[in-house]
């Protein structure tokens, strides 16, 4: 029999130190285990009642699971090098109902042919089928960091898939690079409606490609900041197959976006550009405009982050200190603040996600050795979040203390030193995933549980990655922006069980209402748990 486990939730204050409460905010059922598959990649998709997870390591390994009763339907895997292509590299997946589209790449060494690929993989028939090579490019294309080579985009309704690459460039001077992008547009079954590769109206020192979109008549949009000398502006650039763009430029009030702004389609075609707005590493406001259907910007809102939200569980000490600085006409805002999302709603609302993200690297040489060790820090911090209303005012804001990190280490060459920039990488356990339902928000992510009961001049714990934790949740009314706080489950005891392995990405959103998480319990097997939002 299935393994069911319904779990009395505590609620906690979101502030002060009273008894925890119990709450029946979450239910937490288990599946039986099954053969656990080890794999590098490991993706999750949804559709009616049930649940594919596709792993490609040696093998390419499909699984079939009920979203029902938790278990494991059937599974089938085949040999990479024997039967997907010499050079087979994984890029991307994109869901469309009932299938899936996965995109690879192959390089064509003796011609010197970047190759992008893709094939579809269903719920009815789970196994790779109907794979064709899109396109073909001389040359490499560009993935940042060791990423991606495309980026895949949905139009709003999602009848349209925009696919977005980057040709490396010949010229390694950004003062003399003028970027080449290759945008292609797609109907649902991935047939081409126009292609383009298109260079860039300005070199790469002048200007920084911020985010793209694509609206449901086909139309891709790149949001740039464009730079003259000491002034910047933003322009947006049009592409409806022809090479060249229209240009709309968007002052913003001047304002510099270090760490986040992006476009978002809505409802009747208008494109929603926000983001976080500050000087240095810091974000101090939001910014929002509308991107009408005629190309004409409207509503175009600046709101500031007032102190007491920047201020929320910092010390006295610090407090003091934003309260001097501000006094003294400085700015003050939330260190490295980042975008993650802007949520369009139905009724011309959205609100915006965001959180505290950065690393450093530290070096330290060891003499006798003669040798160095790197050290990579990553911290995962604060999450924020606010609301605009369809008239454009700002409803709510808050700031909702978090506190992880995790570190790396390995051997190098060289002299002591330390450095610091902004890159997000695999957040393992880490991060945070968005849910909502019956208007509220739910924001889960793995705590300390000496964060239970946080007093409002406190910072949290450090939750250290990797060392178990509480699956915790904010809860966000949408009307009101009231906070309150919900422990899930101790990984270390979920009915008695042990799970290991927890990713934020592994968390499968099955509804508005209830995810799925697929976790590792030992002896060689994974679990899948459904966490449910209960009426």
């Amino acid at each position: 029999m299935k393994n069911l486990l319904i779990l009395l939730i505590p609620a906690l204050p979101f502030f002060g130190t009273a008894q925890v409460k119990t709450s029946a905010d979450f239910s937490v059922d288990a599946g039986r285990p099954y053969l656990v598959v080890d794999a590098p990649i490991k993706e999750y998709f949804y559709h009616n009642d049930e649940v594919l997870s596709i792993k490609i390591g040696k093998l390419f390994t499909v699984q079939k699971f009920s979203a029902l009763s938790l278990d494991e339907k059937s599974r089938s895997s085949i040999v990479r090098k024997n039967e997907l292509p010499r050079g087979y590299v994984h890029e991307d997946f994109l869901q469309d109902g009932e299938k899936i589209f996965e995109f690879y790449n192959v390089w064509d060494k003796p011609n010197k042919t970047e190759q992008i690929f893709v094939q579809e993989i269903s719920f009815s028939d789970p196994k790779p089928k109907n794979s064709k090579m899109l396109f073909s490019v001389a040359g490499k294309l560009s993935n940042y960091g060791g990423g991606n080579k495309i980026d895949l985009y949905g139009s709003f309704d999602r009848s349209k898939i925009l696919l977005v690459y980057r040709k490396k460039p010949i010229e390694k001077r950004d003062k003399l690079n003028y970027d080449k992008i290759g945008m292609i547009v797609y109907d649902g079954d991935m047939n081409e409606i126009w292609s383009k590769e298109v260079k860039m109206p300005y070199t790469e020192a002048e200007m920084d490609n911020l985010g793209y979109t694509l609206d449901s008549k086909g139309n891709a949009y790149l949001l740039a900041r464009v730079r003259n000398g000491e002034d910047a502006h933003l322009e947006l650039l049009k592409y409806s197959g022809s090479d060249d763009p229209d240009k709309i430029s968007i002052e913003a009030g001047n304002k510099h976006f270090p760490h986040g702004i992006t476009l978002k389609e809505g409802d009747e075609g208008k494109i929603y550009c926000a983001g976080f707005y500050g000087e240095g590493s810091s974000a101090n406001g939001i910014y929002l405009s509308i991107i009408e259907t005629n190309g004409i910007i409207s509503n175009e809102s600046f709101y500031d982050i007032p102190l007491e939200i920047i201020n929320k569980n910092k010390s006295d000490r610090a407090q003091a200190k934003n309260e001097k600085k501000e006094g003294k006409g400085k700015e003050v805002g939330i260190y490295e603040l980042d975008l993650d999302d802007v949520i369009v709603n139905s009724d011309g609302s959205l609100a915006l996600v965001g959180e505290v993200y950065y690393m450093k690297v530290t070096t330290s040489y060891n003499a006798s050795s003669k040798s160095t060790t790197t050290t990579y820090h990553y911290y995962y911090q604060e999450i924020f979040m606010c609301k605009i209303n369809s008239a454009g005012d700002m409803q709510w804001m808050q700031k909702l203390p978090k506190n992880q990190y995790r570190k790396s280490s390995g051997g190098g060459v060289g002299y002591g030193f330390s450095m610091h920039f902004n890159t997000k990488v695999n957040n393992y356990d880490l991060s945070y995933k968005y849910m909502e339902k019956n208007g509220s928000h739910y924001l889960l992510y793995l705590d300390n549980v000496k964060n239970m009961n946080l007093g409002l001049n406190e910072y949290p714990a450090r939750h250290m990655s990797g060392k178990g934790g509480y699956l915790t949740a904010y809860k966000l009314d949408d009307s009101t922006g009231d906070v309150s706080k919900l422990s899930l489950f101790d990984m270390k005891d979920v009915n008695g069980i042990a799970v290991y392995q927890f990713s934020t990405d592994r968390i499968i959103k099955a509804s508005e209402e209830e995810v799925l998480l697929e976790l590792y319990k030992k002896k060689k097997e994974d679990i899948l748990i459904r966490i449910a939002i209960q009426d």
